[in-house]
């Protein structure tokens, strides 16, 4: 297992728990009241992108000297599973992908969410 960078945006006026989100969004992949649909073949286009240097063994996995990682998605949450020889100006890509969708960066590691609150 490497480093998990989890994503997803809140409805308006809602903010739930962080850690019940990203373990039922994210890991069981359940649809939660208060996220929001995201765009996710847009946001898979942005990572193909931003990553185009790497070699994509598919469509969402992704390898090179840099790092790899593996991109899961549900209609509301977006999962990174990074490998721990990812480089920090790699995950840092990540964040900024998913900023460009509103998404702040959860870090389930310190279980902690950037996004202000």
């Amino acid at each position: 297992m490497g480093r998990h960078l989890a994503f997803w945006k809140y409805e308006d006026g809602v903010y739930l728990d962080n850690q019940k989100v990203y373990e039922e969004a994210c890991c069981d992949e359940k649809i939660i009241d208060g996220l929001s649909t995201l765009p996710t073949d847009r946001i898979l286009g942005r990572v193909s992108e931003v990553f185009a240097d790497y070699d994509k063994l598919d469509e969402r996995n992704y390898e090179s000297s840099n790092g790899s990682f593996t991109v899961s998605t549900t209609e509301q949450s977006v999962l990174f599973d990074c490998g721990w020889s990812m480089l920090m100006t790699e995950l840092n890509k990540i964040i900024d992908i998913m900023a460009e969708f509103d998404c702040p960066f959860y870090d389930p590691q310190i279980k902690t969410r950037f996004d202000g609150q």
